[in-house]
């Protein structure tokens, strides 16, 4: 058996992104994950203010460019200048799997983790998949998402976590490449819409809600958002292929370690309250994690580990907190047409830089 530094349950965004970086640092690391696939995805793009610089990423990851966010309610609408991107995360989750040093990175796809082992110390020793088969390593690390395969046993996150469900069309767009909509008010039944401009003329017109109750019915909630005047518009559903899948919105935590184990990402719910899509905030997260964890590992020392609490809270706690507010300040406006249209004009009455703030989740 391979003696591993590092074993990573999950090899999504959280995952991929540290074995990378502990891959340079020249830590052995294994990557297990359930998929046979890890370029198959619920949804394929979307919308981040991340920095292609700061993560070393080009490019070809890019979906689309945007210059504009267009806040839609029943009446109203308010154009913000932004800067950010529609991405296309299956080429770069594929790009970031080809800078991974191969001779420190192993990948085993097709394995399900039932359960950790801990030692004498309680520390833990392996995880074992359904198989019965144990990998064994001096850190662990719970990529895992929503699954929250280890995180969840030991207590770091509910068994039954709250989350926002959407789906989606990739459809034909008439509208500006440049600019990306967001979609608010009662027509959306207290969830809200989303258009993602792609290349080509066309665009992903989704439908998302924080409402266990219409899960159930998304598909016709989505239908009846491309009957909308202003939609259609916009877009026009020439396919019935439809996408969906679910981020957590559970209460701001900050509590990421116990003993050798190591959370980053979904299943420990780093997903930006307001932003939704993570992956800026994820990437920055499991960096953190890779310099904590390796500092641990060359100096033999576990406590190092809560260097990575440490600065995470720095880092994102305040904005996390004021994020989750404006979270739910917005799902009770969106609830009535007349509270989202006085959003609105609030909205329109603040500078662009405080509105970017708000909807980038970046506060500082």
């Amino acid at each position: 058996m391979t003696n591993y530094d590092v074993v990573i349950v999950g090899g999504g965004t959280a995952g991929l992104m540290l074995a990378r970086e502990l891959g340079r640092q020249k830590h052995k690391v294994l990557i297990l994950d359930r998929k046979k696939n890890l370029l198959e995805f619920s949804f394929n793009t979307l919308g981040s203010f991340i920095n292609l610089d700061e993560f070393q990423l080009s490019e070809k990851v890019v979906a689309q460019k945007i210059d504009t966010a267009v806040i839609h309610s029943k009446f109203l609408k308010e154009n913000i200048a932004v800067d950010a991107y529609i991405l296309d995360k299956k080429e770069l989750h594929k790009e970031i799997l080809e800078s991974l040093d191969t001779a420190l990175v192993d990948i085993q796809l097709g394995v399900y983790i039932k359960e950790i082992k801990t030692d004498n110390e309680n520390n833990f020793s392996s995880v074992i998949d359904k198989n019965g088969v144990e990998y064994s390593a001096k850190i662990f690390v719970d990529a895992s998402g929503t699954s929250g395969v280890l995180s969840k046993k030991i207590g770091l996150i509910p068994k039954v976590t709250d989350l926002a469900t959407g789906v989606e069309y990739n459809v034909k767009y008439t509208g500006k490449k440049n600019e990306f909509h967001l979609l608010i008010g009662k027509d959306y039944k207290g969830g809200y819409g989303w258009i993602f401009p792609l290349k080509n003329k066309r665009a992903i017109i989704g439908f998302g809600t924080f409402d266990k109750s219409m899960v159930k019915n998304l598909k016709e909630n989505l239908h009846a958002v491309l009957e909308l005047p202003n939609i259609k518009k916009l877009v026009i559903k020439d396919n019935d292929l439809v996408e969906g899948g679910s981020i957590p919105i559970t209460p701001v935590i900050d509590k990421f370690i116990k003993a050798n184990l190591v959370c980053v990402g979904d299943s420990v719910s780093q997903v930006n309250p307001i932003v939704g899509e993570g992956y800026k905030f994820v990437f920055e997260a499991a960096i953190m994690a890779s310099k904590a964890i390796s500092n641990s590992l060359l100096n033999d020392d576990l406590n190092l580990l809560s260097d990575y609490e440490t600065n995470w809270k720095k880092r994102f706690l305040s904005n996390y907190k004021r994020s989750k507010v404006a979270q739910e300040r917005i799902f009770s406006l969106s609830k009535k047409d007349y509270l989202t249209d006085f959003g609105m004009i609030l909205l329109k009455l603040r500078a662009n830089k405080k509105n970017v703030q708000t909807i980038s989740g970046e506060y500082q």
